[in-house]
């Protein structure tokens, strides 16, 4: 069985990051994001790996074929135009059972379960569910006791939600049911093949458990930024220069990076040859090549290339090349090579 990862979109939810960077690149917890997807299919035996793609191409199939290519077979299939999620697998010509994840998605699941449930049922699909607090936000369906869907709907209004359980965007799907997806037009798995298919009585719902978030919002991508820190068990710092500094909770530095002076708690990662002097950083995202002097930064993202002297950010993200001096940023976006 090929596994599919979906990684064409434009990560307009994460602007300004991915300006500058296409989202499966962006760093988590200092390695792409796509790495963390790829290594855990790997970890449950998929060594052939459709990749679909559009944004920045290149640079994706340049990173996973250098990275990985020695070990798992990879294919990048052309998509002149957005296809949407079922079109671009459709334009992959898969002729056998496919596992689909999303490129947004960073889980530890079970995928080895969701597969034997799919095969028990002999559905042309099977749709991985988790009970949500907010189900407006997801695709949700309603099961009967054989976890057959009975209905589904993608993104209900509040006062519509039938159901708490939400799809989390990994599926196992037959090649008949990419019969259903016209040629070479957008096509969405959940607002176009899952309602044909719950009409043909051949979806399924398998509930899971786990770990799962999407990182396609900030909210999603902290969170996966914390879990996999934690998940470490220990601080990762053995390769940094680390000089009069206290560090505190899960923290991952880079190579080559230089911490002096400075006071860094809570969930941080900071990238390769980031130099940090008389700072205070806690619970935040620090990009590779960033200098920062005399700055207090909580709950924030810096992309790559910053330069921060002084100044105190919060609960913000500050787009790559940026350069703060002794500015006060709070709940804000900064764009990419903005001078404040």
């Amino acid at each position: 069985m090929k596994a599919v990862i979906l990684a064409g979109g434009l990560g307009t939810r994460l602007r300004p990051l991915t300006l500058t960077t296409p989202k499966p690149l962006i760093p988590l917890a200092n390695k792409p994001a796509i790495a963390h997807i790829v290594e855990y299919l790997a970890s449950h035996g998929f060594k052939e790996i459709v990749v679909t793609t559009n944004y920045q191409r290149e640079r994706l199939i340049s990173f996973l074929s250098e990275k990985y290519g020695k070990s798992i077979r990879f294919q990048f299939p052309e998509e002149p135009s957005p296809l949407g999620t079922a079109g671009s697998v459709k334009n992959a010509s898969l002729n056998e059972t496919a596992f689909i994840i999303q490129g947004d998605n960073i889980t530890d699941i079970d995928i080895k379960k969701l597969i034997s449930f799919h095969k028990s049922r002999k559905g042309l699909a099977t749709v991985a569910l988790m009970p949500v607090e907010n189900p407006s936000l997801f695709g949700i369906a309603e099961i009967d006791d054989s976890g057959k869907i009975e209905r589904f709907v993608e993104k209900p209004s509040p006062e519509n939600c039938f159901s708490n359980l939400a799809s989390i965007g990994l599926y196992v799907i037959e090649p008949e049911a990419m019969e259903l997806v016209p040629e070479n037009q957008p096509f969405d798995f959940a607002k176009d093949l899952f309602p044909i298919l719950v009409r043909e009585e051949a979806i399924y719902g398998c509930t899971v458990e786990g770990f799962w978030t999407d990182i396609g919002t900030f909210e999603g991508y902290m969170k996966a930024h914390e879990w996999i820190l934690r998940s470490n068990n220990d601080s990762n710092t053995e390769e940094a220069n680390i000089k009069d500094s206290k560090i505190e909770g899960f923290v991952a530095i880079g190579s080559d990076s230089v911490i002096e002076e400075s006071k860094i708690r809570g969930y941080v990662a900071i990238g390769e040859n980031v130099h940090v002097r008389k700072c205070k950083i806690q619970d935040s995202v620090v990009f590779q090549d960033a200098k920062m002097t005399g700055a207090f930064v909580r709950g924030s993202i810096l992309a790559e290339k910053c330069i921060v002297n002084g100044g105190r950010i919060e609960k913000s993200v500050v787009g790559a090349s940026s350069y703060l001096r002794n500015a006060n940023i709070f709940e804000e976006k900064i764009s990419p090579f903005s001078v404040r």
